[in-house]
């Protein structure tokens, strides 16, 4: 079992051209010591949905040290080290770009996906960071802040590391060796199918005449599927709280300014599960 590596996430600016970055090192299983800082990427157009999705901007960063000037910093948390991302795939890919684009050697690391991993050990209808970290119970504070992701990253891989080495010792000593954390598992994982099951083959008015907003990321289902959901039992999506909204529905790092003004109007709030309480057995 991996108990020494490294968690590294990048935030761009646009395509490979990092903005932020964040380490965290992990030494026998335990959170050893961390690495953040904003990029300068020396762009200065930065992709309105990369905006909205990290909220860091130009002016943010025109001020702050390029990868070049940070590099001698962040190369004892690289060098000779596992390197475990979420898709690592696209991290990875921004940190080679970015060395080659100052002329700077690789360093050799080893590489780690947690996507990759949780695809190949637990079977869920999503696989993004948000998704795992609720079906794994990890805490996450501010989802897309690279030193937020890459901790709950951490935290993630130390939990799959315990599934594959379980599923190992079941194998080779079937029910000699019994195991609560992957009935735990398994019973979480066919919850997980029934709830979505149930929910996406329902079809009533139970909604009707309701208007809903829907904000931040949840458990069971994508935005997309929670608001076919709430339309197909009558229920009414919009895009903003206002006051003819009934309920702003709450994942996740629901939006600040979306609970101010559900705050302001009066507007209940209701988690997934909540709604889910009122369409199905649940």
């Amino acid at each position: 079992m991996i108990e020494d590596f490294v968690v590294f996430d990048f935030e761009t600016a646009r395509g490979k051209n990092p903005c932020s970055l964040g380490m965290v090192e992990y030494k026998n299983g335990k959170k050893y010591r961390e690495f953040y800082e904003l990029i300068n990427p020396e762009v200065a157009y930065f992709n309105p949905f990369a905006i909205q999705i990290h909220g860091i901007t130009y002016e943010d960063v025109q001020h702050e040290r390029n990868f070049s000037e940070l590099w001698d910093a962040m190369l004892p948390f690289i060098e000779g080290k596992t390197l475990v991302a979420h898709n690592a795939k696209f991290d990875n890919a921004v940190l080679l770009y970015s060395l080659q684009r100052y002329g700077i050697d690789v360093p050799p690391y080893a590489s780690f996906c947690t996507l990759q991993r949780a695809r190949r050990l637990v079977a869920l209808p999503s696989y993004k960071l948000s998704s795992l970290a609720n079906f794994f119970e990890v805490p996450q504070l501010r989802h897309h802040n690279a030193l937020e992701d890459a901790f709950v990253c951490g935290e993630l891989f130390l939990k799959l590391n315990r599934v594959e080495e379980e599923l190992k010792l079941q194998e080779e000593h079937g029910m000699d060796f019994p195991s609560d954390y992957l009935d735990w598992i398994a019973e979480k994982q066919g919850q997980n199918v029934q709830i979505r099951r149930k929910a996406l083959a329902g079809c009533s008015q139970l909604l009707s005449g309701l208007r809903f907003v829907i904000s931040g990321n949840f458990q069971h289902f994508s935005r997309i599927e929670m608001q076919k959901i709430i339309v197909q039992n009558g229920g009414r999506i919009t895009g903003s709280v206002s006051g003819l909204t009934n309920y702003l529905v709450c994942g996740s790092q629901a939006g600040n300014s979306k609970l101010s003004k559900a705050k302001l109007n009066g507007t209940k709030l209701i988690s997934e599960n909540q709604l889910l309480e009122i369409l199905i057995d649940f």
